[in-house]
């Protein structure tokens, strides 16, 4: 559980860096106005995208459980392998089903859903970098057993 709560407080983090990042590249597509619905599509997007990162990663967690390892990178590294397989067995059935007078619709879906996830594992990546780094520079404060 320690490990998911790790995630768990980075998660508002992720949820804001997420949605600035979908925000500036609605802007930078050129979309024309933008409003407190984009906004709130913004928001949206990025709460969806980090729940469903959340939920691959307890996945990964209860995976690891397993086979008894207890690191916070270890599930990272493992989620995202499995969401990066989940995505390709996507690709390849997509690619398959398409027509070659399809537009390629669905491929666009899929290619921005793996697109708006990456700011997310970023953000837990960086976020588990800084508090391990924290935790280095900590002084050791253990009370020895002949104190």
């Amino acid at each position: 559980m320690a490990i998911m709560r790790r995630f768990l407080v980075l998660s508002p983090v992720a949820v804001a860096v997420s949605a600035v990042t979908y925000l500036i590249l609605y802007v930078q597509a050129g979309s024309g106005s933008f409003g407190l619905l984009e906004v709130g599509i913004g928001l949206g997007v990025a709460l969806v995208t980090t729940v469903v990162v959340l939920g691959v990663l307890l996945v990964a967690v209860g995976l690891l459980r397993l086979v008894r390892v207890r690191s916070a990178w270890a599930a990272l590294g493992l989620a995202f392998g499995l969401a990066a397989v989940v995505l390709v067995i996507l690709y390849a059935g997509i690619a398959a089903s398409m027509q070659p007078a399809d537009p390629g619709f669905n491929m666009i879906l899929l290619l921005t859903a793996a697109g708006v996830q990456v700011p997310v594992w970023l953000t837990f990546a960086v976020g588990l970098l800084i508090g391990d780094r924290r935790n280095r520079a900590a002084p050791d404060r253990t009370v020895s057993p002949s104190a």
